[in-house]
């Protein structure tokens, strides 16, 4: 099997085709909300775009749902993700060893470090903006191309919502996505063999070298897509040069560099659905009413002006300190403008509060004040857990997740992480576990109903002290310590709290058995003189009996 470059060509217009019943939605919100986005209609002269944005609600309301986002999911300043074994895996136990805590801790470190060197936290917060706007994003995960050894970064892109298009395994999760995009002539010959550009290409080179051409990269299972790549490799790149249908490159992947993700998806669709799409009648309506409302003002301001045919000498000059000459200046007068503006900023009101509902911005917007408690705070992580949890669970698992696999995985074949201590060696999987401020928020729960639960427990132990066997007070605190923010590294492993558990319980024996001969020691001394009387006044008992005196004393 080979790589069929029409047969590519083919499916990626096929799945255009798709994608069109989506791009009026597009443009739609290039046109109201994202206007520094590229257009999804046939490309603009460069400096030109249309003007439909007459009203800031929608674009405001996105940017602050994607800065709240970007601030409880993906904050640069807190570590916001931790690895573990998975709690199904039989080598679970393992997570509570010391050289494991520790590993896991610097390779969550080392990849923090990694993310916040290279251009992930600008990246991110566009894709936030993209995925509450288009409701579809695309990120590309790629090690920084520079030619030296060892590792060299990690480098992100967001893809824009036109240049691409993407096909779902059976599972559900995208595994192929076609992205287009042109190269000049010299740009071809930098990125590929000159051997394999065709002629046209070569033509250009010596004639007009920044003649741009298509071209078409395809990244997909390797052996779907037919690539002469290694087999170790599970996915492969094509790139193909479209007017030829000419393959000029393959490459491969060992893990895919693309995440897309869905706000939501509705059954039978691949692309998603978000809250720009329910809310572009409300978007269209204000920026409407609002491009009314200008021209009502306009022509308030500057109203219309009745005259006769010959009314003025030369051109009317409207505005300050400007001189008008009529020749029959009582033949001049300015039309009414009948303006309600009361009526027209009541309906926009409505308008603007029915986009920041659906943006969620009053109601995840933390004021910035110092007078907001700590549960006040968790009060309002704990609404967006509510309002957007489904969301920002597909998120972490067509996003977050597969970017932290991407860029571990990088990092490992290039050395930058070191290798995994020798007790993990049968270890295959690892689990992503979120520790960011909405993910505590999440899970504060469990610290509550443990902390009631124990509370409860104690009051019940006044009635029956058993009932506080049932509670294993060192698992609640293992949960409970990365859910309140605790590192890692400050926790003790498990074979090391059992050497302190023994040495503390030999410890109080060796206490208490220490008090045991001293309390006996000091009955003895006070019990003496009664013995010796005892022993002096019972001659005519038995041996036996007079030491069973002894002991019955002593004791």
């Amino acid at each position: 099997m080979s790589v069929n470059a029409k047969s590519l060509l083919g499916r990626n217009e096929k799945l255009k085709e798709d994608r069109s019943l989506w791009d009026g939605f597009y443009q739609d919100v290039v046109d109201y909300m994202r206007m520094s986005k590229s257009s999804t209609e046939e490309q603009r002269v460069q400096g030109t775009q249309r003007h439909k944005h007459y009203d800031s609600t929608a674009p405001h309301a996105s940017k602050t749902l994607a800065l709240i986002m970007a601030e409880t999911l993906t904050s640069k300043a807190v570590q916001w993700f931790a690895f573990k074994i998975p709690e199904s895996s039989e080598f679970s136990d393992l997570n509570s060893e010391q050289d494991v805590i520790r590993w896991f801790d610097d390779l969550a470190k080392s990849v923090m470090f990694a993310l916040q060197q290279s251009n992930f936290y600008v990246v991110i917060n566009e894709i936030y903006e993209d995925f509450n706007s288009f409701a579809t994003v695309c990120l590309y995960v790629e090690e920084s191309r520079l030619k030296t050894k060892g590792f060299n970064g990690l480098n992100f892109r967001a893809l824009p919502i036109n240049s691409y298009v993407f096909a779902e395994s059976e599972s559900g999760s995208v595994d192929t996505v076609f992205r287009e995009f042109d190269l000049s002539a010299r740009q071809l010959k930098q990125r590929f063999a000159e051997k394999t550009l065709p002629s046209v290409v070569l033509k250009a080179l010596e004639k007009s070298p920044d003649d741009r051409f298509d071209m078409l990269r395809v990244i997909g299972p390797t052996e779907e897509l037919g690539a002469k790549v290694a087999k170790k490799f599970e996915y492969a790149s094509i790139d193909i040069f479209k007017d030829k249908s000419l393959v000029l490159d393959q490459r491969g992947y060992f893990d895919f560099p693309y995440m897309v993700g869905r706000w939501d998806k509705a059954s039978g669709e691949t692309r998603g659905r978000g809250p720009a799409m329910i809310a572009m009648d409300d978007i269209k309506s204000l920026n409407q009413l609002r491009k009314l409302e200008l021209t009502g003002l306009e022509k308030a301001v500057n109203p219309s002006i009745l005259t006769g045919e010959e009314g003025f000498i030369g051109n009317v000059k409207l505005g300050g300190n400007s001189i008008v000459y009529a020749r029959d200046p009582a033949n001049v007068r300015l039309l009414p403008t009948e303006l309600r503006l009361d009526l027209s900023s009541l309906k926009a009101g409505d308008l603007r509060q029915g986009i920041r509902d659906m943006y969620l911005t009053d109601q995840l917007n933390l004021p910035q004040t110092s007078r907001m408690t700590a549960v006040e705070i968790s009060q309002r992580r704990g609404e967006m857990e509510r309002l957007l949890g489904p969301t920002i669970a597909r998120f972490e698992s067509e996003v977050l997740g597969p970017m932290l696999e991407r860029a571990v995985g990088i990092m490992m074949r290039t050395g930058a992480i070191r290798p995994a201590p020798e007790i993990m060696s049968e270890i295959e999987t690892i689990d992503i576990e979120y520790v960011g401020q909405l993910a505590r928020a999440q899970r504060m729960s469990e610290v509550q109903s443990m902390q009631q639960f124990v509370g409860m427990l104690t009051g019940w132990s006044q009635i029956d002290p058993e009932v506080l066997q049932i509670v294993d007070m060192k698992a609640m605190a293992r949960i409970a310590a990365p859910i309140m923010g605790v590192p890692k590294a400050g926790m003790r492993g498990a074979a090391e709290v059992e050497e302190k558990v023994e040495a503390m319980k030999a410890a109080q024996a060796k206490a208490a058995k220490q008090q045991e001969q001293a309390q006996m020691a000091e009955s003895a001394g006070k019990a003496a003189p009664a013995l010796k009387v005892l022993q002096d006044g019972a001659s005519n008992l038995s041996d036996e009996d007079k030491q069973a005196l002894v002991e019955q004393f002593a004791g």
